[in-house]
């Protein structure tokens, strides 16, 4: 039979996006009479004999019992070993939803638990444990409630991995280098996201085996490479903690080949006049400071909008008129130019004029979709298939810059907290965009202008952004509000003179 049901898992250490990782088929099963044969089987099934009432013709719901089996077994997938199929076919959803439920809920608790207790090394290796401890666990699960349990506990546990990846490795480079660090981290997850199906292929009849798999690299980071990875000095100098961060700073200096001199002392710039020392703003937040949270709020809906159009350009392909899978592999691809561009404009565009055009540039290409979906109503369209990639790698961009933009927005002590709260505000757009998706099957040009209005209106948003371009990463809430003061203020009484 031509009839399919699909199944997802995510990627272990991002959520970035979804691979469909086995066709799950059903077939009519002959061999159990000899007198049953596949016509009789077919034509059962298009008169809608022996199946569920109100099914549709061609559906294997139509079949007697017994009169069909799954291809590679039942143990291929969870659909087909909780028969997650017709009346139960809604349950098939449920996991994959937990899963971003709890990613949202994982991003605000790693966030602070990074910057006010831990750090971002500890909080790494938890969130490596956890991740590892999660996923092997899911292998186990006897039903699919357990199963939707064990998603939603292994989306909460791997979320803390790239923000906690992210803000370290940005804390520990120059300005000159940070856009480029934090771009260049996004082409090892795509690295690792289209390593998957070749780790899935083999374990196309087992799914517990997949997970079993996919279980070992985090396992494999926290005992072979967490231990070589210095904590952030900025976070340790933030927190009062000096003289550890002077053995990280003195630890980089020996692997340039160079010694820091025996007199230097580490203090925070806005301590240097207040005569305050070893707090670090420890009671400093977001949402209590004006200028910081009217920056958050900003930066959020911009997240939110590149996250809908971002995760809703890939699922919107379905309703392209062309083959699924091809317009799947492009997308898939357009991923590695976008981490690459992303790079190389960092290092001489400003943040926010990147985010900006990247994003307006999305929106627009899912505008002109709408024309050649028109056009082609029929008929596989190359032009429009182009232009949807273009878009979709636009989108690519405007997604990876947005974490380098709220790594340098936002000082030390909040840092984490603040990428976490742009990921949350990612994952939420992702959440919703699958109903545009189902609203697009009916009406294609509508998914379209929606994607694309909205990606245009978060271009337009980010204008409202300082530049970051060049500029120092702060400490504290405190220093960073009086620093931009004393610069804004430079650059009125030169405008002026």
């Amino acid at each position: 039979m031509d009839n399919e049901e699909e199944t997802t898992t995510e990627v272990p250490n991002e959520e970035k996006m979804e691979l469909n990782v086995d066709e799950i088929i059903e077939r009519c099963k002959t061999s159990a009479d000899p007198s049953l044969s596949s016509s009789w089987c077919m034509n059962n099934t298009a008169s809608g004999g022996g199946g569920n009432k109100g099914q549709p013709a061609g559906h294997v719901c139509g079949l007697a019992a017994g009169s069909w089996e799954w291809i590679g077994g039942n143990s291929a997938t969870t659909i087909a070993e909780w028969d997650l199929i017709c009346h139960r076919k809604f349950l098939a959803a449920i996991p994959t939803s937990l899963f971003f439920i709890g990613s949202i809920f994982g991003c605000a608790f790693y966030g602070r638990l990074a910057d006010a207790w831990l750090g971002r090394k500890k909080t790494l290796l938890l969130a490596c444990i956890l991740t590892s401890t999660t996923t092997f666990l899911t292998s186990f699960s006897p039903n699919i409630w357990v199963y939707s349990l064990l998603r939603f506990a292994n989306g909460f546990a791997r979320s803390g991995n790239g923000i906690c990846c992210l803000v370290l490795s940005t804390e520990v480079v120059g300005r000159k280098w940070r856009g480029q660090v934090g771009q260049y981290g996004f082409f090892f997850f795509t690295a690792g996201f289209l390593s998957l199906p070749f780790i899935a292929y083999p374990t196309r009849t087992q799914w517990r085996y997949l997970y079993r798999i996919i279980s070992l690299p985090p396992l494999v980071y926290t005992f072979l490479l967490v231990p070589l990875v210095s904590e952030s000095p900025r976070w340790l100098l933030v927190r009062g903690k000096n003289k550890e961060a002077l053995e990280v700073l003195q630890r980089f200096a020996g692997w340039k080949g160079k010694k820091l001199p025996d007199n230097i002392e580490l203090i925070i710039p806005s301590q240097a006049t207040t005569g305050t020392r070893n707090e670090g703003g420890k009671n400093e937040n977001i949402w209590t400071t004006r200028w910081a949270a009217k920056r958050m709020i900003t930066m959020m809906l911009f997240g939110f909008g590149v996250g809908f159009v971002y995760y809703g350009i890939q699922l919107n392909a379905e309703n392209l008129n062309f083959n699924l899978y091809l317009t799947v592999i492009i997308n898939a691809a357009m991923e590695i130019p976008a981490v690459f561009i992303g790079g190389i404009l960092l290092s001489f565009t400003s943040r926010r004029l990147l985010s900006s055009l990247s994003a307006i540039s999305a929106g627009v290409s899912c505008l002109l979709c709408i024309i050649f979906s028109a056009a082609s109503s029929t008929t596989s369209s190359w032009p429009q298939l182009t232009i949807e990639a273009i878009g979709f790698m636009a989108a690519a961009i405007a997604f990876n810059v947005s974490y380098i933009y709220c790594v340098e927005l936002f000082p030390t002590n909040v840092r984490n907290f603040a990428v976490s709260m742009l990921r949350q505000s990612l994952m939420l757009g992702a959440s919703l965009s699958p109903l545009l998706v189902v609203v697009g099957r009916l009406s294609p040009s509508l998914s379209f202008a929606v994607f694309g209005a909205l990606a245009i209106v978060s271009g337009t948003l980010s204008v409202w952004l300082p530049e970051t371009k060049n500029a120092p990463l702060y400490e504290t809430l405190k220093q960073q509000e009086e620093e931009e003061q004393v610069k804004r203020r430079r650059l009125m009484q030169n405008t002026v003179l």
